[in-house]
């Protein structure tokens, strides 16, 4: 990592007066490393195994076998039309 002297000098500045650094920064100070971490204040770092109430899935395609299947319509008798004039 090679920083030019304005560089420098800008960084020290930004450091002096308690800002944040410009983005364009990020990448010339730090390596790109391939991960993420969410950190808030108050963010422990204990790991514990904790059992969560997830939802089953169910899969749209199969039926469920713990209901019966609904009733089918009553049948309706066929609707009849009589043409008395021919076309």
């Amino acid at each position: 990592m090679r920083l030019s002297k304005s560089d420098q000098q800008e960084i020290i500045r930004y450091l002096d007066a308690g800002k944040y650094l410009p983005e364009k920064y990020r990448f010339l100070l730090f390596e790109d490393k391939r991960e993420v971490e969410l950190v808030w204040n108050g963010k422990s770092n204990m790991v514990a195994n904790v059992v969560l109430p997830f939802q089953i899935i169910e899969k749209v395609d199969e039926p469920r076998l713990d209901l019966p299947p609904p009733p089918l319509p009553p049948l309706q008798p066929p609707v009849i039309i009589k043409h008395d004039k021919k076309y």
